[in-house]
């Protein structure tokens, strides 16, 4: 498209996350040092080179880094497979284990090679022990199935409506959102999570609230119920007459100031 001289594209970041859960009502994702070592086995820089020719960036906490609030102060889990395979011996797994790891079927604007993604995250985790099924289902019995806690690791994602950290850290993350049909589908249940962004909500100014979420991204983190996976970037390619048209960080479409001019 850059080398089209007929054609302009256009890209922003985008405000939104592609995430594997892992379902901490079954075992052993029930165990932190298991979810830890997943999160050390994956190579996140590999797929945004591999399946997003770069218009991505790693992710490291669930919300994107275009938003308030977002701690940047975190520490990313590296990419260490020998540190994975010590942490599965620690948790009683030297020998690594079998599970399911279920992708999408179709694209989605946060990961829009899903099964070529499970793939790759399927050959990252054999590396360090873990075998695993790819399983898939038609769209919308996939997401009844992981919203009803079928599945053992899935991979979804979300897309920003309002550009508020509550968006993401309450709707995704928050133990409410774990009662099925759960939103929530690491069915990650944190009292002091609760705590935080229920406060949150309840203060009057941003720069409270921001503390808060600053502190609810380090338990998080810390808890790991999640691999956070990739920021995708918001892209669209148009004829070179093509006018007044912006991205919307939400990725809906306004056409009401488009007009051609040649």
């Amino acid at each position: 498209i850059r080398q089209n001289p007929q054609l302009q594209l256009l890209q922003q970041a985008g405000m939104n996350t592609g995430y594997l859960a892992m379902n901490m009502e079954r075992p052993p994702f029930d165990n932190r040092l298991v979810r830890l070592a997943i999160n050390h086995a994956i190579d996140k820089n590999s797929l945004v080179e591999n399946f997003y020719q770069g218009l991505a960036t790693p992710a490291k906490n669930p919300i994107p880094p275009t938003m308030w609030g977002y701690n940047d102060a975190i520490e990313a889990y590296p990419h260490d497979p020998d540190r994975a395979r010590e942490l599965l011996a620690e948790a009683g797994y030297p020998h690594g284990f079998d599970t399911e790891l279920w992708a999408m079927p179709v694209p989605r604007p946060y990961m829009p090679q899903p099964d070529k993604i499970a793939q790759a995250l399927q050959s990252d985790l054999s590396e360090v022990g873990i075998r695993s099924k790819i399983v898939q289902w038609e769209w919308g019995t996939y997401l009844d199935k992981v919203f009803a806690g079928e599945h053992s690791m899935a991979l979804l994602g979300w897309t920003g409506d309002n550009g508020d950290p509550d968006n993401f850290l309450f709707v995704l993350l928050d133990k409410t959102a774990a009662e099925k049909p759960a939103q929530n589908i690491a069915f990650y249940r944190s009292d002091e999570l609760h705590e935080l962004l229920v406060r949150a909500r309840q203060m009057p100014s941003q720069a409270e609230r921001e503390v808060l979420y600053l502190r609810a991204q380090e338990l998080v983190h810390h808890d790991v119920p999640w691999v956070p996976l990739v920021h995708a970037t918001q892209t669209a390619a148009f004829h070179k007459t093509v006018r007044g048209f912006a991205l919307h960080p939400t990725g809906s479409k306004w056409f009401q100031n488009v007009h051609f001019a040649p």
